[in-house]
């Protein structure tokens, strides 16, 4: 009977979240959705994360991975491509892919990341556009007068 809870109770999380348009003024706000969002992710999900520059996309990431437990700073990770964090229950990578064109990502070898057991999380996901992922959530941030607007879709 608890397993059948708790797959209701996912199916109401993933609705939570599934094709919303959420609306942040602060970054605290901005990291608690993110933080509630975590709760629906598993091993193998890709997330990727689309704005303009400074939108939020970190900030949101920020959140995520403090539901998983990492305590250390998550910064944009503009400069080494790719953040690698362990959680008690899995691995998390946080991919920056904006100093790069879409020609650049096929030689970097991250199909282990997109593809492996970990959750993945990508900022500047049209990097990538080449892999075709069809199975993914996309979160897009968009600066709005009074903070963000943050609509994620997720994608089978």
């Amino acid at each position: 009977m608890k397993t059948i809870k708790n797959e209701k109770s996912n199916i109401v999380a993933l609705n939570t979240f599934n094709n919303k348009i959420f609306y942040t003024s602060t970054d605290v706000e901005t990291r608690e959705l993110g933080k509630d969002f975590a709760c629906i992710l598993k091993p193998t999900d890709i997330v990727f994360l689309n704005g303009d520059l400074g939108a939020g996309k970190t900030t949101f990431i920020q959140g995520v991975m403090s539901k998983f437990g990492i305590k250390g700073f998550v910064r944009s990770a503009s400069f080494m491509l790719v953040s690698e964090f362990e959680s008690e229950t899995c691995n998390l990578y946080h991919l920056d892919l904006y100093r790069l064109d879409e020609n650049n990502t096929f030689d970097l070898g991250i199909d282990e990341y997109l593809f492996g057991n970990g959750i993945s999380l990508i900022e500047w996901s049209d990097r990538i556009i080449h892999y075709n992922i069809k199975k993914r959530w996309e979160i897009n941030i968009d600066y709005t007068e009074n903070g963000r607007k943050i609509k994620i879709k997720r994608y089978l």
